[in-house]
């Protein structure tokens, strides 16, 4: 049931995102100046994402770390007509420049220093839903005067092990959730603190607000679970039921949360033109950061035994695309309608025997729109109230006539009232009746209804029978350069180990444990940075639901797997793609194409000790070196560009131990960026031996 099942304990506050971009490739479509003294006529780009490599274009790395920050005047060109040569790009705000002239850009963007770092700031609980009073009076208050944080203690030694890392930096759908702890405090009383499953972006939302364009625009949906073993004893325990109402056990707490409304500090709003780039000049003078700041809002609920881990599950309503509201000033992307997230509903049959209620509950809390009316300023909330769409109705009958006499309407939605909504977790709760579970014997579907003065008249939402998603929806591989055919069925995820990645279904809101009648095919789209995105190619047919996938991994870079019905294939190319309704696997396959054997003294050894030819400066341009430049809040505490520093046997063994993989899903694991591969990770290790191996 995800968050559906009581108690839900609903929160809302905000987050910063101290995200790096230099590798973000926002820039692609600019060139550089025909005089440059770099690449004249080519991309201003920074890395080669495939080869996780800098795109220094001759500089030494003083000069190039200079140039990153330093104001670049560009050529402009229209973007492809292609739409297959096209995807969405993650620069901050409004770029209004004519093509064939010239713009000033910062090659590192809007935030070079940032460090990954997730933070939340008062994030703070906005209401409880316990019906049951299953929360004893006395932790039910101590819950309501706590903030969520990622805070791995209490008092001032505690601090936020969150990090965001996207499997592909220049896609959107694709960020993780990484954190040694997911904590619920207050004062110095811990409600619960555990580590969480990781969390993945769901439904990457371009027209979240009205008023914001650009990735300021826009908003995603995440899920992770905390089991019971990492909350044994803890006092939130004391609050959750044992048992489902259906009678599953209690196998840990559920927290599903949005991110919404990006803003940062220095922000094109604020700051438009030439005077953006002289504040970001000021911010970097100092290696200043410039984090976004989003609002972020959810809900903690009981998560028991067969639930999903990282989606909200029951009922899908699918999207459809309608008019563009009167009064919309936010993205539109060349859309000629607008479509928003789907929205999954809960419903339980009333069972007299076993004395079960009946339950019908709609999560929307990642598909309403809002129509910021503030003053830019981040760190202000309070100011982004609900766009208004109309009237908004919940019904089960024809979605085609709301007045029809066969569709039952079971209420009007008041989604305006965003401090009443906060409170409920925006989960709206409805009557139960029998005239409802006639409906759904006859398969007709629930729909949303939208009407009113705002140009929309018609269903935003009806039921589909079949929800197809992924539990492990942003993975890596290694590639396999020994075989052209090379394909892989292993893939890590959220640990040291590697796992099999697939696609399961829901139809009808319940798990499917077969292929529910359907015939599956499974498909991908070569989506490497710095290239054209690639057209759907076919990877298997007849795909049968949970099993492991097996993906050619003979080239190195990124690729989206999505599975569709038979009679419902993927668009042709990726700039078609549409990620609110379309089931996602991101992968980024790491690459292994350099032989590193002759730094080996035992090259068969599964990891080696390096020979003399195994110097700093070997590994520092083969490994190194892209984490410097690229990444530089690494350096702020050690440059990893100081051999002085690393040849010490007690740093070089500091060193071994954060690139080994049992670090790999922890706040210290390095790199952060989770982009070392088998082959460099080996390299390292084997320098790092020969200094401390006597």
């Amino acid at each position: 049931m995800s968050i559906f099942d009581y108690p839900r304990i609903n929160f809302k506050g905000l987050i910063s995102i101290n995200v790096g971009t230099a590798n973000n490739d926002d820039y692609s479509n600019d060139l550089f100046v025909p005089n440059s003294p770099y690449a004249p006529g080519q991309p201003v780009r920074l890395a080669d994402s495939a080869s996780v490599q800098p795109e220094t274009y001759g500089m030494d790395d003083a000069t190039w770390l200079k140039w990153a920050v330093t104001p670049l005047v560009v050529t402009t060109v229209d973007p492809p007509v292609d739409p297959c040569a096209n995807m969405i790009k993650k620069d901050e705000g409004l770029r209004q420049v004519a093509a064939n002239s010239t713009e000033t850009i910062i090659p590192g963007e809007w935030n070079f220093y940032g460090d990954m770092g997730l933070d939340m700031q008062k994030v703070g609980i906005t209401g409880i839903n316990d019906p049951n009073n299953v929360i004893p009076a006395s932790l039910k208050s101590t819950i309501q005067s706590s903030q969520l944080s990622f805070l791995n203690r209490t008092g001032d030694n505690g601090r936020s092990t969150g990090m965001v890392i996207d499997i592909n930096p220049e896609d959107p759908t694709n960020t993780q959730v990484f954190t040694d702890a997911l904590s619920l405090i207050s004062g110095d009383t811990v409600i619960f603190m555990g580590k969480p499953t990781k969390a993945m972006t769901r439904w990457i939302n371009m027209f979240r607000n009205g008023n914001l364009t650009g990735p300021n625009g826009a908003a995603a949906m995440f899920q992770c679970v905390l089991p019971l073993s990492a909350l044994n004893g803890q006092p939130i325990l004391q609050g959750m039921p044992q048992k489902s109402p259906t009678g599953q056990a209690l196998a840990g707490i559920v927290v599903r949360y949005n991110f919404y409304r990006p803003l940062q500090i220095v922000n094109k709003y604020n700051y438009q033109g030439q005077a953006w780039i002289d504040k970001m000049v000021q911010v970097y003078a100092n290696k200043g950061t410039n984090s976004d700041y989003l609002q972020i809002q959810g809900t903690i609920a009981p998560w028991f035994e067969g639930d999903a881990t990282s989606q909200t599950t029951g009922r899908y309503l699918e999207p459809q695309t309608f008019p563009w509201p009167i009064g919309w000033k936010g993205n539109r992307l060349g859309a000629p309608q607008m479509q928003i997230p789907p929205a999954i509903l809960y419903y339980r049959n009333y069972d007299q025997f076993r004395q079960i209620p009946g339950q019908i509950s709609i999560d929307l809390s990642a598909v309403l729109p809002d129509m910021y009316q503030g003053n830019y300023d981040p760190m202000v909330t309070g100011n982004n109230p609900k766009f208004d769409l109309g009237q908004l109705y919940l019904a089960i009958g024809n979605p085609a006539n709301l007045q029809d006499p066969n569709t039952l309407i079971l209420g009007q939605i008041n989604y305006m009232d965003v401090k009443a909504n906060d409170a409920n977790g925006w989960v709206f709760d409805f009557t139960w009746n029998a005239f409802i579970n006639a409906k759904i014997n006859n398969n007709e579907p629930f729909f949303l209804y939208c009407s009113g003065p705002m140009g929309i008249d018609q269903a935003i939402h009806i039921e589909k029978p079949l929800f197809l998603f992924s539990e492990t929806s942003g993975v890596y591989a290694e590639q396999n350069t020994v075989n052209p055919n090379a394909t892989t069925t292993q893939f890590r995820d959220y640990g040291p180990g590697t796992v099999p990645i697939s696609f399961i279904g829901y139809k009808n809101g319940q798990k499917l444990t077969n292929n529910g009648g359907y015939t599956y095919d499974l498909w991908y789209y070569d989506t490497t940075p710095n290239q054209a995105p690639g057209k759907a190619i076919p990877l298997q047919q007849g795909y049968t639901l949970g099993s492991p996938i097996n993906l050619p991994v003979s080239k190195k870079g990124n690729v989206l797997i999505t599975c569709t019905t038979r009679d419902n294939p993927p668009p042709a190319c990726y700039g078609h793609f549409n990620p609110l309704t379309g089931s996602i696997i991101n992968v980024r396959v790491l690459p292994n194409d350099e032989d590193y054997s002759q730094y080996y003294k035992d090259p068969n050894s599964p990891q080696p000790t390096g020979n003399d030819k195994l110097t700093w400066d070997v590994v520092y341009s083969k490994v190194l070196r892209n984490y410097y430049l690229l990444y530089p809040a690494m350096s702020q505490v050690l440059p990893l560009n100081n051999p002085d520093i690393w040849e010490d046997p007690a740093m070089t063994r500091a060193l071994m131990g954060r690139i080994s993989l049992d670090l790999w899903n922890t706040a210290t694991a390095m790199p952060r960026t989770r982009d070392l591969s088998a082959s460099r990770r080996k390299l390292l290790t084997a320098w790092c031996l020969k200094l401390v191996t006597p």
